[in-house]
């Protein structure tokens, strides 16, 4: 379910610009979103990023954007109309919230609400226990909506015999990676390249002269998602690396090292575990989940291209970030106030004469 939730968030591009017809910020077919719904989920979004990476979140933002009171503030109208694409399409196609994921939901929000630290947290945040109800509603919905995209995108036992025969054989590699890229992917300057090189190449010695590759790699290989496992990749198809990488590994024999590689993300030296002969029974699972998530997303682009939204992000200039949200709820809740007591001034001049 989380692939296919994501695959959800990810999905919604292309949102024109066009300004709504009214105060809104934005419509999904029509229906307008509006700025007491924006503001309320720009609060939970920012109570969100505060519980999880502190207060100070906000400073380290700035660091890194100037500008990012306005970035968050545009990603929370982006997110607020997918939501409402994926919720639209819910209702038309009579999907209910998945009840195991609403009844964790309002669990949930027992617990916070009954917490008395908690409970101050979110009325410090200006969320109250409805709208976190109503998100609740939302997310069992998101769930119910994940279930049903899955069930639909089910794949046929044909099918996945047909993907299974595209598929072929598979290796276990594990390799060790010294980048010739940031952290961004951009090139290194040449001289840090030849560097790079000339490090890979004295790694690949020390190991024909019997080092361990596990231990080498651990010590020096760039790539964080395998170097703490020794290098270790586990089992690869066709299709699944870079090209430079997957003609080396599966032209290895077992237990051979490869010579350097390079591909664009810098120099490899391989090492090929073993070589796992193609079982469809054992490849089963993985290719249902492949294929499924395939269908899904088509089936999300048809969604999306099938619903009419708009975004009016002139209107965000309006809407406070932060303190000054508090403080603009405030002057409004005293202006209501002010009217209702002229209000009542004007009924009893009224009643007077």
């Amino acid at each position: 379910m989380k692939k296919v939730l994501a695959i959800l968030l990810a999905a919604v591009v292309g949102i024109s610009t066009v300004a709504c017809s009214s105060d809104d910020v934005g419509s999904v077919d029509g229906k307008g979103i509006s700025k007491k719904e924006y503001t309320d989920q720009l609060k939970f979004t920012k109570l969100m990023y505060e519980m999880q990476y502190g207060e100070k979140i906000w400073d380290q933002m700035k660091l890194k954007d100037k500008n990012y009171q306005e970035t968050v503030k545009k990603n929370v109208l982006d997110s607020l109309i997918k939501t409402n694409v994926y919720l639209n399409y819910a209702k038309k196609n009579d999907i209910k919230p998945d009840k195991k994921v609403l009844s964790q939901y309002k669990e949930q929000n027992k617990k916070i609400f009954e917490n008395a630290k908690s409970k101050e947290s979110f009325k410090k945040a200006g969320i109250d226990q409805d709208f976190m109800e109503k998100y609740s509603e939302q997310a069992a919905t998101m769930a119910g909506l994940s279930n049903y995209l899955q069930k639909k995108a089910a794949p046929s036992e044909e099918e996945m015999k047909a993907k299974f025969k595209t598929m072929g054989d598979k290796v276990d590699a594990s390799h060790i990676l010294i980048k010739t890229v940031d952290d961004s992917n951009k090139p290194l300057p040449e001289a840090k390249k030849a560097e790079a090189k000339k490090k890979a190449e004295d790694l690949y010695k020390q190991l024909k002269a019997g080092a361990d590759f596990a231990e080498l790699a651990k010590k020096n290989s760039q790539d964080p998602g395998s170097a703490a496992n020794g290098g270790a990749l586990g089992e690869f198809g066709k299709g699944q690396m870079v090209p430079e990488f997957e003609k080396a590994a599966f032209a290895l024999k077992e237990g051979e090292i490869s010579q350097v590689v390079e591909s664009q993300f810098g120099y490899h030296i391989i090492k090929l575990n073993k070589k796992v002969k193609a079982d469809y029974a054992k490849s089963k699972a993985e290719i249902k989940s492949t294929l499924t998530n395939e269908k899904v997303k088509k089936l999300v682009e048809e969604i999306v291209k099938g619903t009419k939204t708009e975004k009016n992000e002139d209107k965000l200039k309006d809407i406070a970030f932060g303190d000054e949200a508090k403080a603009d709820d405030k002057k409004s809740d005293e202006k209501k106030s002010d009217d209702k007591k002229a209000a009542e001034k004007s009924d009893d001049k009224k009643a007077d004469k």
